[in-house]
């Protein structure tokens, strides 16, 4: 066997505003002309000494589950990037993800449609994530979600 990787996946994962806890506030997603304000919950878990984050993302609006994912993600010492794995509504995205200098973490996956594109940061303990969609390979983007989350 080679030797472990662990110590340096898990100072990688550290680095990430995404982390361990549960967080829950306020968020929105919009689609169109219709907003839906949702009461959001996200609870991170921390796994195999600190190198894997579990992600589980529920919004709920007037108690009824609007948005249920789950991800996983770490870092890819070999590759020498992060690797995000969601699963929605049974579909499973490998996203491209990155760290940027500036602390916020970029996940980001094509479709069909154009680019999808999320930002967290963490920010005086608040964790703020917006959502934002481009048509047309990056130039233009347009915001569909934002969510502002308190640590538990």
């Amino acid at each position: 066997m080679p030797p472990s990787k662990t110590k340096e996946v898990a100072a990688k994962v550290a680095l990430l505003p995404i982390q361990p806890g549960e967080w829950i506030g306020k968020g929105y997603y919009q689609f169109g002309p219709n907003r839906q304000e949702v009461d959001q919950y996200e609870k991170i878990s921390s796994v195999l000494d600190g190198s894997v984050l579990l992600i589980e993302g529920i919004g709920r609006q007037n108690g009824e589950v609007r948005h249920h994912a789950v991800g996983t993600l770490s870092y890819d010492p070999f590759a020498q990037k992060y690797m995000l794995r969601t699963f929605k509504d049974g579909y499973t995205v490998d996203a491209d993800a990155e760290l940027k200098e500036d602390g916020s973490f970029i996940w980001s996956m094509k479709n069909p449609r154009g680019i999808t594109r999320y930002t967290v940061r963490l920010i005086d303990g608040t964790w703020l994530e917006t959502g934002d969609f481009s048509a047309d390979e990056g130039k233009t983007w347009s915001p569909f979600l934002e969510m502002k989350l308190q640590k538990k």
